[in-house]
Formats: C-alpha cells, structure tokens, sequence
C-alpha cells in the first residue's frame, strides 16, 4: 500500500447489530436513492487517499463500495462495538504507513468533505493527540481523527471490559 499524502486515511465504521432498525445493516438502509453507507464513504474518499470499511456482516455489499478495503474486527475484540472497528482501522493505518484515522459512522449521511476536512486541518496542527468533532455543544467521538500512537491505549482499554466511546476518547484526548 501507498503512504497516504496527507498521512490520514479514512474509516467508514459499519459493523453494527442494527438493533434499533430491526436488526438490519444500518449501513445498507436506503436514504435519498443511495445507501447510507454510501454518503460518508463519498465524504470520506473527497478527503483520504484510502477508505476502510470496518463491517462484520453484509460484507458482498460493502465488498463493491470500497473493493479490497473490508476491515472485519480483531477476532480478540470482535463483537465490541465501534472501538473494536476502530482498532482494526489503527491497524490498517499502521500497515499502510499513515499517521491517523478520520473515522466517521455509517449512519451520518449528512456528513460533508468540508467537515471531514476541517478535522483534517485541526488534526494537523496538533498530530499528536486526536481531534473530536463538535457540534452545538455535543462531542462525536465517532466523528473525528485518532493517531496511531493510541492503538496500544485501545488494545488497554478494550481489554479491560470498556465499551465506551466518549470514554475512550477523553482518555487519549
């Protein structure tokens, strides 16, 4: 794999349950003619030179959005929510030689490349502690860019029994 020009590369987390859409892939639902899967991966690929998709089911789908870029999670942390998918996202980044993540949910269709690339822009004044994006005074810690340098702190945490991910972010913010 190349070194991403800008060090980052992007991570569409996409491995839900769907618990609160009937058990269906959240990632897959329709939403103005598109799958919602589709909309953060267009954002995400305005901004990084490489796009995961972290996805533990309906990966033949997932499979034509972003061929040869499927991240199942770490069978050590499988089932552990979207801190295992972005565990399995460090990875990816350590093994294609970037420096960060822009990690963004599969159920934001809303999300724009300006705002990924302000996360981008925030990241690379301060590359050593991760960037969380906010809005009208809510955190979205799965929103945001997380450097490799916090994979072992996320190896630490998930290891423990912790889930959370707002608690996991000001741990490593």
């Amino acid at each position: 794999m190349k070194t991403p020009s800008n060090g980052v590369i992007g991570l569409l987390l996409a491995g839900g349950q769907g618990r609160r859409v009937g058990g269906r892939d959240k990632g897959l639902l329709p939403w103005r003619g598109r799958p919602l899967a589709a909309w953060g991966y267009q954002a995400l690929a305005a901004v990084t030179p490489q796009v995961f998709i972290s996805a533990n089911r309906s990966l033949p789908d997932y499979e034509r959005l972003a061929p040869g870029h499927l991240l199942p999670d770490p069978d050590s942390v499988r089932g552990q929510g979207p801190l295992a998918g972005l565990l399995a996202g460090l990875g990816a980044a350590t093994a294609a030689g970037a420096r960060a993540v822009l990690v963004c949910p599969c159920d934001t269709p809303g999300i724009t490349a300006d705002v990924l690339s302000r996360l981008v822009q925030a990241w690379n004044a301060q590359p050593e502690r991760p960037v969380i994006a906010e809005c009208d005074g809510r955190t979205h810690p799965l929103h945001g860019i997380y450097p490799v340098a916090v994979r072992a702190a996320l190896e630490a945490w998930l290891a423990a029994g912790n889930r959370r991910v707002m608690g996991f972010a000001q741990s490593v913010s």
